[in-house]
């Protein structure tokens, strides 16, 4: 069991270094060196380099160190724990590819490096985020008035994000405050969608006379099902409806399996950005197919 949770945390931690890699990335290969405006602490070393010329990386380190500091102080130790990798890594990977000049100009097209830019910044920070992770920067602010005035965390780091990318318009011309416009959308639905990457699936819910035949088949072929009370509308009868979750590779075996027992079988399906429990994010032991009621179990042990 303690193994399991090593290796789980090894590779979260591995997964949210990654993150915090591909994200310094996109910001220094593909957004600063074609002049785009950038959001958060990336945008405050930009303006910063423009004016004084220390690089970007030292800017947001020194940032990111101060607001890690105040978040500790006011935040307390657990918020700073949450926070500690994104502060130290996504600065110390953004001097790592300042040096690399090499990957400066991957593409020729800015409207390309713009593209780029926005999908690798969203995969890592969807990497990041999935895991309750953080980048460092602008999040400390923004929990700290969420903390002391109930102010909206995500509201408050709009808020400052928009503030970052209008100082940075009287530095930048029209082309880059374009391309950092369509890098920032980018990257917004990317990240939403790697935040629910593969735990996303569909919930069916199933009206069929043959109730007790369709639930046993599709325990038997690996699904959980619920069986929930239900009236008619209409002939104000009480029947019961059978809800089963699946992935979006399997939906399709739940709907199969049905319509072979019930081709009159009404059934609604739903897409669900998230599906959490046994089979989807974690594993559990689950007993083979019985087909005695007396003899089953709820198989709720975690797997060693």
């Amino acid at each position: 069991m303690k193994n399991i949770l090593t290796r789980k945390n090894a590779f979260e931690f591995a997964q949210m270094v990654l993150g915090n890699a591909i994200c310094a990335f996109s910001v220094t290969c593909f957004a600063l060196p074609y002049d785009m405006v950038v959001s958060g602490m990336s945008g405050i070393g930009r303006i910063v380099n423009i004016l004084s010329g220390v690089s970007v990386s030292a800017v947001v380190a020194v940032f990111n160190i101060i607001l890690f500091i105040i978040g500790a102080l006011v935040l307390g130790k657990r918020f700073a724990a949450t926070i500690a990798l994104g502060t130290f890594a996504f600065p110390l990977f953004m001097g790592i590819f300042e040096q690399m000049t090499s990957l400066h100009h991957l593409v020729n097209e800015p409207l390309l490096a713009a593209i780029c830019a926005g999908v690798l910044d969203g995969v890592g920070l969807g990497l990041v985020l999935r895991l309750g992770g953080s980048t460092g920067g602008i999040d400390v602010p923004a929990m700290i008035l969420n903390r002391k005035l109930g102010w909206k965390i995500a509201t408050v780091m709009s808020g400052i994000d928009i503030a970052i990318f209008l100082l940075q318009i009287p530095v930048t011309d029209t082309e880059g405050i374009i391309l950092g416009i369509l890098y920032a959308l980018v990257y917004g639905v990317v990240m939403d969608r790697m935040i629910v990457l593969e735990q996303g699936g569909y919930q069916i819910m199933i009206w069929t006379d043959k109730i007790s035949e369709v639930n046993e088949e599709l325990l038997e072929i690996g699904f959980g099902t619920t069986l929930i009370k239900a009236r008619g509308g209409y002939l104000r009868e009480d029947r019961e409806v059978i809800l089963c979750a699946a992935s979006n590779r399997n939906f399709n075996k739940v709907k199969r399996a049905v319509m072979a027992i019930d081709k009159s079988a009404f059934m609604t399906i739903t897409s669900v950005s998230e599906v959490n429990g046994n089979g989807f994010t974690y594993m559990l032991d689950d007993e083979e197919y019985v087909p005695d009621l007396k003899e089953r179990h709820d198989g709720r042990t975690l797997t060693n």
